[in-house]
């Protein structure tokens, strides 16, 4: 995706800045589609006004304007910058280190949403005549996410490889290629043919593969568990419950734009700590100072 002109991103700021004393925050990130769930976030998290939530559609972009905010910011200290966790770190990319700039835990802000309390809320919307615990039951939450968790943990690491050494497409490829059609189940005969392809370029490149991926798969391995929303991309996530709910469970079909906004308002704020002690944390600062 190419990135924004400089023009407009000294236009982003220079809008910052018209409203500045109205609001407590601004907030840059990288998702066209998700101001509206970073504003509906942030409110559940910190008592904050947000003056606006600036999209510009890629981590690059989101880098680019934080360098631009850092070398010219003067007193635009509510301005927050918020990038994707992703596979930049494979390739020994670091995000700066500053209160300011805020680089997720999880690969996206989507793997934050798929959760089961998220998958309920969209339930209830469309079935009335269960509560909560059978709603539960009908969902089967742990089954259907260690299938997406173990359908696509493979994959992704064959994409990790292909993203560190540039060889070819790979997070970017749409998740709706690697499901069965009409089901929502994982095409393995997809997702195989994707890793063979992968382990041909690395034998051809001189890339030991299996080393690879046993240091990848390590990177991921946590003390006490896996941690799949790091290596998953989000999106792939999102498609498959969708894909679940509309063939397994419902009878009529979800829409992903308008599901985000209803999973948002019920899933837990727990893994935001890190996001709402930032928060608190830099503008405490800023007001002492």
């Amino acid at each position: 995706m190419n990135s924004f002109p400089t023009r407009h991103e000294n236009s982003l700021l220079a809008d910052a800045m018209l409203r500045y004393h109205e609001a407590d925050l601004f907030l840059f990130i990288e998702d066209k589609k998700m101001p509206y769930i970073y504003e509906e976030l942030i409110g559940r998290l910190v008592n904050l006004k947000i003056g606006k939530v600036y999209s510009l559609e890629s981590k690059k972009n989101v880098l680019n304007l934080f360098d631009k905010w850092i070398t010219s910011k003067k007193s635009l200290n509510k301005c927050f910058f918020i990038v994707d966790k992703d596979f930049d770190h494979f390739r020994n990319i670091t995000v700066p280190n500053h209160a300011n700039l805020i680089e997720l835990e999880k690969y996206t802000i989507e793997n934050y949403l798929i959760t089961k309390e998220g998958a309920i809320s969209l339930l209830k919307t469309k079935i009335f005549d269960k509560d909560k615990d059978e709603l539960e039951a009908l969902l089967d939450w742990e089954n259907w996410i260690n299938l997406m968790y173990h359908g696509f943990k493979d994959l992704f690491i064959a994409y990790a490889i292909a993203f560190k050494f540039d060889l070819g497409p790979n997070t970017g490829i749409k998740p709706g290629k690697y499901f069965e059609k009409k089901t929502y189940l994982v095409d393995k005969n997809m997702t195989e043919k994707y890793i063979l392809d992968i382990k041909k370029l690395c034998a051809e490149n001189d890339i030991e593969y299996e080393r690879e991926a046993e240091i990848i798969n390590q990177y991921y391995k946590k003390d006490t568990y896996y941690d799949y929303d790091g290596l998953i991309k989000g999106k792939y996530l999102s498609f498959g419950l969708l894909k679940y709910l509309n063939f397994k469970i419902l009878s009529v079909k979800l829409d992903e734009d308008l599901c985000y906004p209803i999973m948002v308002k019920n899933i837990s704020l727990e893994p935001f700590e890190f996001l709402k002690n930032k928060l608190i944390g830099s503008i405490s600062l800023n007001l002492i100072s």
